[in-house]
């Protein structure tokens, strides 16, 4: 199934609006944290953490999903001095490790949670 089929079927399978969902001038697609969280409690995806890394200029934290207690995807989020400046970088690496680690779950590519990408304008995707 292509990145837009399964897209599009998120959209409507999690009843998100075009607040959640946007495209990115630059090809990609980003969700908003809100359809993060929607999408999260709508599959019934529990999201674990870990602190692998934290020091003043750099917080990298581990999320590992679960779906009926199963193992799904582990991946990792970071704020660093570079791509955070946001002075609370604990709070940013773990929107953005659960972001990622829901985006990858349910099987999305070219797609980015808002957290990963500040200040940006929204282009509302039309669904």
């Amino acid at each position: 199934m292509k990145n837009s089929e399964i897209l599009n079927k998120l959209y409507k399978e999690n009843s998100l609006t075009k607040d959640d969902i946007y495209k990115d001038k630059r090809g990609f697609t980003i969700i908003t944290r809100s359809g993060i969280e929607q999408i999260q409690y709508q599959n019934k995806i529990e999201v674990a953490f870990e602190m692998i890394q934290c020091m003043k200029d750099m917080v990298v934290i581990k999320a590992k999903t679960f779906q009926n207690e199963e193992p799904r995807i582990e991946t990792y989020g970071s704020a660093t001095d570079e791509n955070c400046m946001n002075k609370f970088k604990v709070e940013v690496a773990e929107k953005r490790a659960l972001a990622r680690a829901i985006i990858k779950t349910m099987g999305l590519t070219n797609t980015l949670g808002q957290d990963e990408i500040e200040n940006q304008k929204k282009q509302i995707v039309n669904k």
